[in-house]
């Protein structure tokens, strides 16, 4: 039936550092949570576009930020809200600077809330697992664009390749199997 925990989150991701770590082979865990996304949405006044804004706010690498911004122009979000979201997205410093940073949208969004508190509990237990915190960071970017993912979600990439992409992906998805019974999974 699964659970609600975010030690799953936490688990999942552990496992999936440790696996490459002990291989020898160095990953960087790049992880974010798509509650923030849907709130950020909201905050910009289009929760109805929010698969749109995910799908470009998961280009943003691959096209730069000036097209981003112009798939979000073409959406009708208002210029000063684009340039707000792209400069958090863009936003770099450590899993602590951008999570406080995250904190300042407090309270505009019930949605932004509740995954901001989710990712901050995923990063205090990434390091109470013992997962060196140079090999996982927040990355407001990863989007997953997959609409059924409903909090944490990741990227794993090659530190010595990163040109190959996303080698190993995922996140939590809650109740996907809803249309084919009647228990919540």
């Amino acid at each position: 039936m699964g659970s609600r925990s975010l030690l799953n989150e936490v688990e999942l991701v552990e496992i999936v550092e440790r696996v490459f770590r002990k291989l020898g082979i160095a990953v960087t865990l790049r992880m974010n949570n798509r509650k923030i996304l849907y709130g950020i949405a909201e905050t910009i006044g289009h929760a109805d576009k929010m698969i749109d804004i995910t799908v470009a706010i998961d280009k943003l690498e691959k096209i730069g930020e000036e097209s981003v911004k112009a798939e979000l122009s073409e959406m009708n979000a208002p210029a000063e809200a684009s340039d707000g979201l792209l400069a958090l997205l863009t936003f770099k410093g450590s899993n602590s600077e951008i999570l406080e940073k995250l904190k300042g949208f407090a309270g505009r969004s019930e949605k932004l809330d509740l995954g901001v508190q989710e990712l901050s509990e995923v990063v205090y237990y990434m390091d109470k697992f013992g997962v060196p915190q140079e090999n996982y960071r927040v990355d407001l970017t990863i989007a997953r664009g997959l609409d059924y993912y409903t909090g944490t979600v990741y990227e794993t990439t090659f530190n010595r390749h990163p040109e190959l992409g996303s080698i190993c992906s995922g996140g939590r998805y809650d109740n996907l199997a809803e249309f084919y019974t009647k228990k919540k999974l």
